[in-house]
């Protein structure tokens, strides 16, 4: 009889077992190596996503904000120069070498396929350092492109001669205006609508003769090489 009992006891074992039944040694707590490193590896992808997510997010950000300083500057600078060739005058001079001279005079240059356009006039502005409120004053003003040590790319200079004089090409102090100028391109209008890259109120058929209005163009470059073009036309009030 107890070898009978043995059986059967051994029998129900051996079904227990493939049946599935059979009661599994228990895992020491904690993890094991191989999950440690995958944890890690899944890690280390997340990161590396986040950090090239907000690299990426970086360089947008520093490109938008270049290219918004460069579209401001080029803004700033031809609304100045509309204003100021607004105030463009020329008086009526039949002198050969009067005491001092008035006049417009547009010069046309290039570098390659880049315009580096030249202009020089007298104008009529507000004069800041007056001491009456709203005072006027006269002066020489002149735009032009040059090469400036440690700047980059041309500088637009602005020259200003506060006293008038023989000379309306030259005198006076130049300050510049911005950097990283690719071109500056005039283009004049004559009161027929005819469109001419060279203007002088100095000598031949212009002599005395204003434009019309006055085209600008301006291209700039951003730290990245890409250009950004603007362009404005300016009617001159006295051109009559």
């Amino acid at each position: 009889m107890r070898t009978l009992s043995t059986l059967k006891q051994a029998f129900y074992e051996l079904r227990r077992g493939r049946l599935g039944l059979s009661k599994q040694p228990e895992r020491p707590g904690g993890f094991t190596l191989f999950e440690v490193l995958i944890t890690l590896a899944i890690l280390g992808v997340v990161l590396s996503l986040l950090y090239l997510t907000f690299h990426q997010s970086m360089t947008v950000m520093a490109e938008v904000d270049d290219r918004a300083e460069v579209i401001r500057e080029g803004r700033m600078v031809l609304e100045r120069m509309a204003g100021e060739l607004k105030g463009t005058f020329s008086l009526i001079q039949k002198e050969a070498s009067p005491a001092f001279r008035t006049g417009f005079v547009g010069r046309p240059a290039s570098e390659g396929n880049d315009s580096l356009d030249r202009l020089d006039f007298t104008a009529r502005l507000p004069s800041f350092s007056d001491s009456r409120e709203g005072g006027w004053g006269f002066f020489e003003l002149g735009y032009f492109l040059d090469r400036s040590p440690g700047r980059k790319g041309l500088t637009l200079f602005r020259r200003q001669d506060d006293g008038m004089d023989r000379n309306l090409l030259q005198g006076g102090r130049s300050v510049a205006l911005c950097d990283g100028v690719r071109s500056l391109a005039f283009s004049y209008y004559d009161r027929q609508g005819r469109k001419g890259k060279e203007w002088n109120t100095l000598e031949g058929e212009r002599r005395n003769l204003l434009p019309s209005r006055v085209e600008i163009q301006l291209k700039m470059e951003d730290s990245r090489g890409r250009v950004h073009e603007f362009r404005t036309q300016v009617y001159l009030p006295m051109s009559g």
